[in-house]
C-alpha cells in the first residue's frame, strides 16, 4: 500500500504537470506540491525495505551469486523502462531525437524517467551493499549512511564548474556541477539505506509470533535524527521557508540535507500509519486488487503511466488542462486497470522471476 501511494502520487504530479502545470491548481498548488514531493522519497525508501526483506534474506540463505543475477536483471528492466519513457517523450514531441539519445546515454535529462534511471544504477550498487550486509551485519547500513553524508561534504568542496562531456553524468551520479540532478544516485541512497535499516525491524514478519516492536523503534530513531535536522533548519530560517524549499524543488535540486530529512519523516510516517491502520494477517477486500496493482507491479505501472503521459496528443492535453486533477486521475485509473489485468500481471511476475546466467552459464531461465 505504501508503494501504491508513492507511485500514485508520482503519476499524479506528472499528470498535473502535463495537463497545465501545478500553477493550474490555484491556491491549493503549494499544499499539493508539498504532498507530491514526498513521492520519490517514499518510493526509494520502499525499494530499500524490499532489498532487506527479499534480497538480503536470499543472500543469507542462497548466497550472493543468485542475488547478483536477480539484481542485474532488475537493473536491466529498469533501464528498459527508462528507454521506453525516453522514446515516448521523443515520439510525443517533448524531446528531440538528439535530446533523447543524450538522455539514454545519461548525457541529458529525460522527461518523467529520472527515477528509473536512478534505479538502474541503484540496483547495481545494491550488490556490494548486500555483500557487506551478509558479511558484517545490519550495522553496515548506519555506517554507509554516515559515509554518504561525509562524502557529500567532500563532493561539495570538489564541485566542478565544468567537466565537459562528463558534466551531466557527474550531476546524475553525484549531484554536483552545472547540471546537478536531485536526487543524485549518491545522495538518493540515503532513502534506500534508511529503508534497508528499518527493514531489519521487519525480519521474520511471516512468523505468527512476529511483533512490530523493532520496526517502530528503528523508525523512531530515524525520524528523531531527521526531526533534529529539520529543527536546525527551521531555527536558522523559518518553518515557512523550509516547507517552501522542500515543496518547490529547491532542496531537491541542491541535494540539500533538508530534502532527505523531510522525505524520510514522510516515508517512515506513512509506513507507521499504515501499520496501525491495516490489521496484520487479515486479507484485504477483493476490490483493493485493482488499485494496489500500482504497488505490486510498481516498475510496470510507473513506466506505463509515464509512457502514456509522454504520448498524450496535444488536443487531449488542451482538453484536459481545464480539469488537470480529473485528467490526471483518469490516466492513473487507466494504468490501474491495465496492470491489474491477470494476463498482464502474470507476464510481469514471470519477467521479474527470470534470472541472468553469468560465469559460464549460457542461458536464462
Amino acid at each position: 500500500m505504501a508503494r501504491t501511494w508513492a507511485v500514485g502520487l508520482a503519476l499524479f504530479a506528472h499528470g498535473v504537470t502535463t495537463f497545465g502545470g501545478m500553477a493550474s491548481l490555484g491556491s491549493t498548488s503549494p499544499f499539493v506540491q508539498l504532498l507530491v514531493r514526498t513521492a520519490t522519497p517514499t518510493f526509494v525508501f520502499m525499494f530499500g525495505i524490499m532489498l532487506e526483506l527479499v534480497y538480503a534474506r536470499r543472500a543469507r540463505d542462497r548466497g550472493m551469486r543468485e542475488v547478483s543475477r536477480r539484481l542485474l536483471l532488475r537493473s536491466a528492466q529498469c533501464y528498459v523502462g527508462y528507454q521506453l519513457t525516453v522514446a515516448a517523450a521523443v515520439v510525443g514531441g517533448w524531446l528531440t531525437s538528439a535530446e533523447g539519445a543524450d538522455a539514454l546515454l545519461f548525457l541529458g535529462k529525460s522527461r518523467f524517467g529520472n527515477i528509473l534511471r536512478f534505479y538502474s544504477v541503484a540496483m547495481l550498487l545494491a550488490i556490494p551493499i548486500l555483500h557487506l550486509r551478509v558479511r558484517r551485519g545490519a550495522r553496515v547500513y548506519g555506517m554507509l549512511l554516515v559515509a554518504v553524508w561525509l562524502g557529500s561534504v567532500a563532493l561539495r568542496f570538489a564541485d566542478p564548474v565544468d567537466a565537459g562531456s562528463l558534466t551531466v553524468p557527474i550531476g546524475i551520479l553525484f549531484g554536483i556541477g552545472e547540471m546537478r540532478v536531485g536526487p543524485s544516485v549518491w545522495h538518493g541512497m540515503t532513502f534506500a539505506l534508511s529503508g534497508m535499516l528499518i527493514g531489519t525491524g521487519l525480519e521474520g514478519f511471516q512468523r505468527p509470533e512476529f511483533r512490530l516492536r523493532d520496526f517502530y523503534r528503528y523508525s523512531a530513531v530515524v525520524s528523531a535524527v531527521c526531526l533534529a535536522i529539520v529543527a536546525g533548519l527551521v531555527a536558522t530560517s523559518s518553518l515557512f521557508d523550509v516547507a517552501k524549499s522542500f515543496a518547490y524543488f529547491t532542496y531537491r535540486a541542491q541535494n540539500h540535507i533538508g530534502y532527505y530529512a523531510i522525505g524520510l519523516i514522510a516515508s517512515t510516517g506513512t509506513l507507521v500509519l499504515l501499520s496501525v491502520a491495516i490489521p496484520q494477517r487479515q486479507p484485504l477486500p477483493a476490490w483493493t486488487r485493482v488499485p494496489l496493482a500500482l504497488g505490486t507491479s510498481s516498475l510496470l505501472s510507473f513506466t506505463a503511466g509515464n509512457v502514456v503521459l509522454n504520448l498524450v496528443p496535444a488536443g487531449v492535453i488542451e482538453a484536459g488542462s481545464s480539469q488537470p486533477v480529473i485528467a490526471s486521475l483518469t490516466v492513473i485509473a487507466a494504468v490501474m486497470v491495465l496492470v491489474s489485468r491477470p494476463a498482464v500481471s502474470r507476464s510481469y511476475r514471470l519477467a521479474s522471476r527470470r534470472e541472468i546466467r553469468i560465469r559460464g552459464h549460457h542461458r536464462a531461465h
